[in-house]
């Protein structure tokens, strides 16, 4: 699921048009040549992580006892 969630060059090649541009390819277009505009940047990567900080508080007894699970014999 990160790969997919991070993956930045593929969607930059396909897509053309801002208004379907995927997150990180967002992200990226809001750096500037000159001028960065730091808080905008800051707020959409805030924005960026919160979904796959909610989706590991969900599973996260799951991913405790699969690491757990692995380590006993």
């Amino acid at each position: 699921m990160l790969w997919s969630w991070k993956d930045l060059m593929w969607p930059l090649i396909v897509n053309t048009e801002p208004e379907k541009m995927t997150l990180s390819a967002g992200l990226s277009a809001l750096r500037g040549e000159h001028v960065t505009e730091y808080p905008v940047l800051m707020a959409g990567s805030l924005m960026a992580t919160v979904p796959i900080i909610v989706i590991f508080v969900v599973l996260q007894r799951q991913l405790i006892a699969g690491i757990a699970f692995t380590g006993s014999k």
